[in-house]
């Protein structure tokens, strides 16, 4: 398929930031990359590149990304998992869109809501992280989310267990982005009990595999893997070794939409928990992951929540948060085209490069 592309670097600004152990101080604005794709017919489709300011979490970033389409180079999902995936929305949209068919019926997803999920990042308050995180999780527990994550780190596990007291009946997870060792592998399941944890994510660094396995045989709630996780030979990799019992599965991170449903598709054939996980996305990337959300195989509250917890604008329709759920997205395509005004005001670079790629849907 040949596809003419309009690229946009955007800096959108934020109402929160997501400090975590491989970025405690996250820049304020967040760049994000959208893929504007029009066919020889004049059709439009639109897609977004998830992926962070700086490559701390992965090897790829925003502008690095932006400028990797720009360039017309990117040929294959290995090449960039999150820049492909981006491209690959694009081009999805625009096909659903002139079928008038939904992200959520071409997966298959018959259910119409996901339970939401917010993320709370590592407190940047030095003289008292514990009250403000117990205060913003209260605050976002009372807006109706039936799931918290916490960001964690060795030196605040006495945080996670103040949430808990402070929310006896929330589910409750925390991520490590890789933060721990084999030193907290006692800690870590102890604290799995005394906090009733509903999973731990990504505690040890990905190469850290004898720690996993470790963590995976002490406690007998689901360790989620997530930052190793790019493919489904890493998925089966880590699954064959024991050093996972549940999976995060990232539409961006794994290179888009039909890979996150292979994975998801694996994970329940092998019996594995799988949890939705979220980029900070824009409202179109969020329209894609609550109907990626709504297939059978997710087992595990995701991160699921409207774009406006972390984005103070956005050139794209948000989802509602009501009584706990999201309603998955039923309208044509992945998400309503974007308001173009907004858009272009938080445009810092703009592009245009034609590209052929595989038009599979």
């Amino acid at each position: 398929m040949r596809l003419s592309l309009d690229l946009y670097l955007l800096q959108l600004p934020t109402v929160d930031t997501l400090g975590a152990a491989h970025d405690r101080q996250p820049e304020a604005d967040r760049q994000l990359v959208v893929v504007r794709a029009r066919d020889a017919d004049g059709a439009e489709g639109w897609g977004e590149c998830s992926a962070l300011n700086r490559p701390t979490y992965t090897d790829e970033w925003a502008e690095g990304a932006f400028e990797l389409l720009a360039s017309g180079g990117l040929s294959d999902v290995a090449d960039a998992p999150m820049a492909w995936a981006g491209l690959d929305m694009a081009r999805r949209d625009l096909v659903l869109k002139a079928t008038d068919v939904s992200l959520a019926s071409d997966l298959g997803v018959t259910t119409t809501s996901v339970v939401a999920g917010a993320v709370i990042g590592l407190s940047d308050d030095l003289e008292d992280p514990t009250a403000q995180t117990v205060t913003k999780a209260t605050e976002l527990a009372a807006l109706g989310y039936v799931r918290l994550k916490l960001k964690a780190v060795p030196n605040n596990l006495e945080v996670i267990r103040a949430v808990r007291e402070a929310l006896p009946s929330i589910e409750l997870q925390i991520d490590g982005n890789g933060s721990f060792d084999e030193r907290h592998v006692d800690a870590l399941a102890a604290l799995a009990e005394e906090a009733d944890l509903d999973a731990i994510e990504q505690p040890f660094a990905p190469d850290n595999i004898d720690a996993a396995i470790d963590l995976v045989e002490s406690t007998p709630i689901p360790v989620l893997a997530d930052e190793p996780i790019g493919s489904m030979a890493d998925a089966e990799e880590l699954f064959e070794l024991g050093a996972l019992s549940g999976v995060v599965i990232k539409p961006p991170k794994v290179g888009g939409i039909d890979a996150a449903a292979d994975l998801v598709d694996w994970a329940a054939t092998v019996g594995l928990p799988a949890a939705a996980g979220g980029m900070l996305e824009s409202g179109l990337g969020r329209h894609a992951l609550a109907a990626i959300a709504g297939l059978d195989g997710f087992s595990i509250t995701g991160d699921l929540s409207p774009a406006r917890r972390w984005l103070a604008d956005d050139p794209f329709a948000d989802l509602e948060l009501i009584d706990g759920e999201l309603a998955i997205p039923q309208g044509s395509g992945v998400a309503p085209p974007p308001n173009l005004e907004v858009l272009d005001r938080y445009a810092t670079r703009q592009a245009s490069v034609v590209v052929e790629i595989n038009s599979a849907t």
